[in-house]
């Protein structure tokens, strides 16, 4: 498992939370960035554990056979999604599960669109814990975290990756 310094640390806007990504979640969205005419958003699941006020993001899913994938939307249908939060709240005994979502954007520098926001609202409602959402571009990766019904942008501490 990576030391907390090899980890991406985010900064939650009150500057209460932290957020660690482990490296592997990082290079997973920027490898399902595509550039191009014919390019489709990807996404997937965040999986990783509350630490007291924090979150540690140390997985994820990518996209599956029922996932449905246009240039402009990514809409996570596969129950392969749940399946793996599951796996990983069994394996770990309780303490891994559901974190976040993420997808991508086929621009340089990604920011959520209105339909994302949208999704969010209807996530956070569901969900009592603090929700970790990420866009990846071309160049950046958008990422912010969800609580009550905002969703504010994180500010990065260290990376491998601009992050804006």
């Amino acid at each position: 498992m990576p030391s907390m310094l090899d980890q991406t640390m985010m900064l939650t806007p009150d500057g209460v939370r932290f957020v660690a990504i482990h490296p592997k979640v990082v290079e997973t969205i920027r490898g399902w960035v595509e550039r191009g005419s014919q390019s489709r958003e990807a996404g997937g699941i965040l999986i990783g554990s509350y630490r007291g006020d924090h979150v540690e993001v140390s997985g994820s899913t990518v996209p599956m056979e029922r996932d449905k994938r246009t240039r402009g939307l990514f809409d996570r249908m596969d129950r392969g999604h749940q399946e793996a939060a599951m796996q990983a709240w069994r394996s770990s005994g309780g303490t891994e599960s559901y974190v976040g979502e993420w997808h991508t954007h086929p621009e340089a520098h990604p920011s959520p669109s209105v339909l994302d926001r949208w999704t969010w609202d209807r996530i956070m409602r569901r969900v009592r814990e603090p929700v970790v959402f990420a866009i990846g571009g071309w160049d950046s990766c958008w990422w912010g975290i969800g609580a009550g019904a905002r969703v504010e942008v994180m500010r990065m501490l260290s990376s491998g990756w601009d992050i804006v």
